[in-house]
């Protein structure tokens, strides 16, 4: 798999709040009840026949109780919706939904969207153009201006940012919609049950992360979005099996949709890699556990939806909550 393919979907996967990083308009539900609860979503909450079959965990302690384990592709498809009754019997019944960021909220409050962005910002004076290569910045700009997305004010951005926008009006263009991603549905669906929604990150904690990325990860993201915008064709195929493999709970198939091929990789883009997948991936998978675990020993019962690759696999939340001795189970109906 080729690094732009790569790193492209792996975004995906796990980190919802860039995924949004050029929405602007949202869609409201005609028959949300007051400005509190409006859906940012233009589907409706669980009615007619459900057609995905999803992956749900139900992860139990010795005292029976009980958190939920959903994965999240964080761009989505009307197609994905209604969820299984076996999903919505579970969130139903759960106390509170928990999420990476609330988004939903997050794109309501223009302060918040001001400050969690500081740490994207150069504060030293420099641009862009001062941290990458001068052919990277005059590709990556004209792929902005391409999307009609550019604007001056983004050279005093770092290049997650650059990297973050096209990489979401990439998806948009190929069929996928941040504002129809499984986050966003659950986190409306909640709102209407007037269920609270629980940040176990914050929209300040993700930008940090990827503006304390080094410089030579950010240029090499910025680097694999530019190739993806200049040729969609690898990564539109891997997102469509992707979210195939989302709707008919296939873990297998949405691992190998973003499968870590790095036999072409140098030994500096593999260490570049590892930084990627240590922050993005591996750290927050043990915080994101942790969360799940304390949740348990309150005996709260939390429906807890965060992006896929959180969740399955070697070194996800299921196996990691299995290792420290709780039971975890698949449930299907």
């Amino acid at each position: 798999m080729k690094l732009n393919r790569l790193l492209a979907l792996l975004l995906a996967l796990v980190m919802m709040l860039v995924l949004a990083a050029c929405e602007s308009e949202k869609p409201s539900l005609e028959d949300s009840e007051d400005e509190e609860t409006e859906s940012t979503v233009s589907v409706e909450y669980n009615t007619g026949t459900a057609t995905s079959t999803p992956l749900l965990y139900k992860v139990t302690d010795e005292d029976g109780d009980v958190v939920w384990l959903f994965g999240s592709i964080h761009m989505g498809q009307e197609d994905f919706y209604p969820l299984p009754g076996y999903v919505a019997e579970a969130f139903k019944g759960s106390d509170s939904l928990a999420v990476e960021v609330d988004i939903v909220a997050f794109q309501k409050d223009l302060l918040a969207q001001m400050d969690a962005l500081k740490p994207l910002l150069y504060a030293d004076g420099s641009s862009i153009a001062d941290h990458i290569a001068p052919e990277l910045y005059e590709e990556a700009k004209q792929t902005l201006e391409d999307l009609k997305l550019y604007n001056s004010a983004l050279d005093y951005y770092c290049p997650a940012m650059w990297s973050s926008t096209i990489d979401s009006a990439l998806y948009m263009e190929l069929g996928a919609d941040s504002q129809l991603g499984v986050d966003v549905y659950m986190i409306n669906w909640a709102y209407n049950l007037k269920k609270d929604v629980l940040d176990i990150e914050s929209a300040k904690f993700q930008y940090q992360m990827l503006g304390g990325f080094s410089d030579g990860l950010q240029e090499m993201m910025l680097a694999s979005s530019v190739a993806s915008a200049k040729d969609p064709t690898a990564v539109r195929e891997s997102l469509e099996a992707m979210m195939n493999a989302w709707k008919t709970g296939d873990a297998e198939g949405i691992l190998q949709s973003s499968d870590s091929d790095t036999a072409d990789m140098t030994e500096e883009e593999l260490a570049l890699y590892d930084e990627y997948l240590t922050a993005m991936v591996v750290e927050r998978n043990a915080s994101m556990t942790q969360y799940a675990a304390n949740a348990l020993e309150s005996g709260t019962e939390i429906f807890i939806c965060v992006g896929a690759l959180h969740v399955l696999g070697e070194g996800g939340m299921a196996d990691l909550l299995e290792q420290r001795g709780y039971t975890v189970e698949i449930v299907t109906e």
